[in-house]
């Protein structure tokens, strides 16, 4: 499955993004400013579209973790994650029981908007909506076992930006011990029966990303394309400009 990252809060973007054939609409709490209502309508556009939704919080505080899922994120991930603890209470407060101790109201999207029996809803919930660990650090890679092994947990999403500088080699994507970690990363939620999410865009690592096993990767920006996209056209148009002139 292939994803895209949603960096303003435009539904519009959000549901084309859907719309070209994306499979997921990646929403980011943590570095984008976008706030849970907001976000709601990019998940209820992503969807008119096609397409899930992931919801990047800021941690894995409760307001974040229930909020997001009342919301209606299919796939919710908290960045830097480094302990079992943490991945424990993003299932406390993302599952319900007997899994968590998700808080209960019945008239979130996250629960249908009540239609249907609560039982029915809660356990739709616990099985359609998805947590997953963000690992970006040293101290991330030592634990990732461990923290994808926790119930309730689906995988892990592996970030190479991050994980590059806390391994000491920033942005060296093509440094064979780097590709190795992330790689074997991959390979350790695979060996645990989880999912497996790449967020990059580095064709030299998408490549050995699929060869490793993973089954989801967030490949495309927002901002990254429209730059690349208006630095073109801004070239052409001058180039055509300056050709023109009698």
């Amino acid at each position: 499955m292939l994803g895209a990252t949603i960096e303003s809060d435009s539904p519009a973007t959000a549901e084309l993004a859907a719309m070209i054939g994306y499979d997921l609409v990646w929403i980011d709490m943590e570095h984008h400013g976008v706030d849970l209502l907001p976000a709601q309508t990019l998940f209820q556009a992503a969807k008119a579209g096609g397409a899930l939704t992931i919801l990047r919080v800021p941690s894995a505080e409760r307001p974040y973790v229930l909020g997001g899922l009342e919301r209606g994120a299919d796939i919710l991930i908290v960045p830097m994650v480094e302990s079992v603890d943490t991945a424990r209470q993003m299932v406390e407060f993302g599952k319900y029981a007997p899994l968590g101790n998700r808080g209960i109201v019945g008239s979130s999207r996250g629960m249908g908007y009540g239609l249907g029996a609560p039982l029915v809803n809660m356990e739709r919930a616990n099985r359609e909506s998805h947590l997953f660990a963000l690992i970006e650090t040293v101290e991330g890679v030592k634990r990732c076992r461990e923290i994808v092994a926790v119930e309730g947990i689906s995988g892990a999403v592996i970030g190479p930006a991050d994980l590059s500088v806390s391994l000491g080699k920033p942005f060296a994507f093509e440094d064979r011990e780097f590709v190795q970690v992330f790689c074997d990363l991959i390979r350790t939620v695979r060996a645990q029966d989880k999912i497996a999410i790449a967020a990059t865009g580095n064709p030299s690592l998408v490549k050995a990303a699929i060869q490793a096993g993973a089954q989801i990767l967030v490949t495309s920006g927002e901002r990254p394309v429209l730059k690349a996209g208006w630095q073109q056209n801004l070239k052409e148009m001058a180039a055509l400009i300056q050709n023109s002139r009698p």
